[in-house]
């Protein structure tokens, strides 16, 4: 062989081995780059997202009947959708509120088997009108005492909105106008994504404000409890699935000296809950609630503090197998309050 054939040959060998390099490089990139849904959220201060099909596929959940409210049984007469068996995933953004008089709203994005036909036609019954953006159609659903904002962004793919303002389903739009690899997502997304541990089917990213200068209206809810126990940091929380289901959440805190703080409080409050739960202790306790109950864990690892449990898939079963009275409505149908349907074009 000439000495030319052999360059040629490593030429050929380099060229091969970086275009390897450079596959193996993207597959590693994509496997740990956040799902697509969430990377199309507009910025937020929190973010959840949830794959339902591993969750089906492992439990009954979707599988069986439940009774159903009035108004959710309509919508799915109606679209051909139902969440528990139709939803694959989800990402909701959380906004929130600019003070404490007004509820934190969301903005979310859904992948699924939709029946688009349907799915249009019960937007258009129900609009009260309709906006443009970027050529994407939006649909104004007046609900309750607010208006939420529908696109139908492909086959399998509809975001949704009811922050009243159109800026947050633009950005959507805006994102799934962009390439698979260029929607970025919000900056809470982009710093923090890094932390979801591997292979969880559920997780939720979210800042969390300090316990101080809580208002009254408050205490009618678990927020002031939150706020103690993960206030003043940022909370990765995650569920993974081993056999049983592995649900981690971290709080990442400005030091160590916090985090070790928030540890010795948490372990205090945990020891108490034990004390508590044995002096209550009913005749015949269930095995695997005890056993989900036991599994709590709290350790600080430098700036984080971990908190963590194992629940048995039997306990998960249980939970999914009781009857459910009613089905949250999504949409509830409404009478247009208008025949005339509006356009509205609005430009970048």
């Amino acid at each position: 062989m000439s000495r030319s054939d052999r360059r040629r040959i490593l030429a050929v060998g380099v060229v091969l081995a970086a275009i390897f390099a450079l596959l193996i490089m993207a597959v590693v990139l994509r496997i740990r780059s956040a799902p697509e849904v969430a990377r199309l959220l507009p910025q937020c201060e929190g973010i959840f997202y949830t794959n339902l099909k591993p969750i089906r596929a492992f439990t009954s959940f979707g599988s069986k009947p439940a009774n159903w409210s009035p108004e959710y049984r309509t919508f799915v007469d109606q679209t051909g959708f139902q969440f528990e068996r139709d939803l694959d995933e989800v990402a909701f953004a959380m906004h929130a509120p600019p003070d404490a008089e007004h509820e934190t709203r969301y903005s979310e994005v859904m992948v699924g088997r939709f029946d688009s036909q349907k799915v249009s036609d019960f937007l258009t019954r129900n609009a009260r009108s309709r906006e443009s953006y970027r050529g994407q159609e939006i649909f104004l659903i007046p609900y309750e005492d607010r208006i939420i904002r529908v696109a139908m962004l492909s086959l399998d793919m509809i975001a949704v909105s009811n922050t009243g303002d159109a800026a947050q389903i633009d950005q959507i739009i805006d994102q799934f106008r962009h390439s698979a690899f260029a929607a970025t997502g919000p900056q809470l997304l982009r710093v923090r994504y890094h932390n979801v541990p591997f292979g969880s089917v559920a997780w939720l990213i979210t800042e969390v404000a300090s316990a101080h200068g809580i208002s009254l209206s408050d205490n009618i809810s678990p927020l002031p409890f939150v706020r103690q126990l993960f206030g003043g940091g940022v909370v990765v929380g995650s569920a993974r699935y081993n056999g049983n289901i592995l649900l981690r959440a971290d709080d990442y805190l400005k030091d160590a000296s916090t985090a070790k703080d928030r540890a010795d409080q948490l372990q205090n409050l945990l020891a108490l809950y034990k004390t508590t739960s044995e002096q209550t202790r009913p005749e015949h306790p269930d095995p695997d609630l005890d056993a989900a109950l036991n599994s709590l864990k709290v350790e600080q690892k430098d700036d984080r503090v971990e908190v963590s449990a194992s629940i048995p898939s039997k306990l998960v079963e249980k939970v999914f197998e009781s009857p459910l009275e009613s089905e949250p409505a999504t949409i509830a149908p409404a009478a247009p309050a208008e025949k005339a349907r509006s356009k509205r074009h609005r430009k970048r």
